[in-house]
């Protein structure tokens, strides 16, 4: 499938993300530049950690899909019933309760099935993908919150980076995220609570994940993932 090789400004929307947002902490930051082409990422990520899942092969590095920008990762599942492939980026520390925010820019090709976003708990395994918040980016180019098709929003353009990103605000009560796309034709947001009997796993916050699963098949990239938490 042809890449495109330009686009409004990717490196544009890296800088907008990173000058967004009061003084906080980086717990994750994802950097694929050090990776050759056609490798799997490294455990050692800018900040904090990364493990893949998957057959070999279904989680690579590769070269960027739009140009200029650096290094991507690029999420593949082929058609095989028990094969699921992710990125799961663990934070550095452990924080609990607080204001994060989730941010990356994904590029979906035409013709690819659902990428998933997912949040999860400190310390859990790349093979159990439970999460307390998961964002589906659907086939007709609209986003779900946790399959539930009265959440559906949006719209994100295919073959075209886009950033996403995902405010949570953790707390013992009342757990809520607020999820926008912009960019490249991007648009929409939504709020969303995350529901009562997952809140004890999102006061235990500390990975993300992207990624796709069965019945799914086809690929997309992901780049920029950032995981900040407030300070003041």
């Amino acid at each position: 499938m042809k890449r495109r090789t330009s686009i409004l400004g990717c490196g544009s929307l890296v800088i907008l993300m990173l000058l967004s947002g009061c003084a906080s902490e980086t717990l994750f930051r994802s950097n694929f530049d050090p990776v050759a082409v056609g490798q799997p990422p490294s455990h050692a990520q800018a900040v904090g950690t990364a493990n893949i899942d998957g057959p070999p092969g279904s989680v690579l590095v590769v070269a960027p899909p739009v140009s200029p920008s650096g290094k991507w990762v690029e999420i593949t599942r082929r058609n095989d019933p028990s094969a699921i492939a992710a990125l799961q980026g663990n934070f550095v520390q452990f924080r609990g309760a607080g204001t994060y925010t989730f941010s990356t820019i994904l590029y979906i090709p035409s013709g690819s099935g659902i990428a998933t976003i997912q949040a999860e708990t400190f310390g859990q395994a790349v093979t159990n993908y439970s999460g307390f918040l998961h964002i589906d980016f659907t086939q007709d180019n609209h986003v779900r919150i946790d399959d539930k098709p009265e959440t559906v929003f949006g719209t994100f353009p295919r073959d075209q980076p886009f950033i996403v990103e995902v405010t949570l605000d953790i707390n013992p009560s009342s757990p809520t995220a607020h999820i926008v796309l912009s960019g490249a034709g991007a648009s929409g947001q939504a709020d969303y609570t995350i529901i009562p009997a997952l809140r004890p796993m999102a006061l235990q916050f500390g990975a993300v994940r992207v990624w796709m699963g069965f019945p799914w098949t086809g690929r997309f990239d992901a780049t920029d993932i950032v995981v900040t938490r407030k300070t003041q």
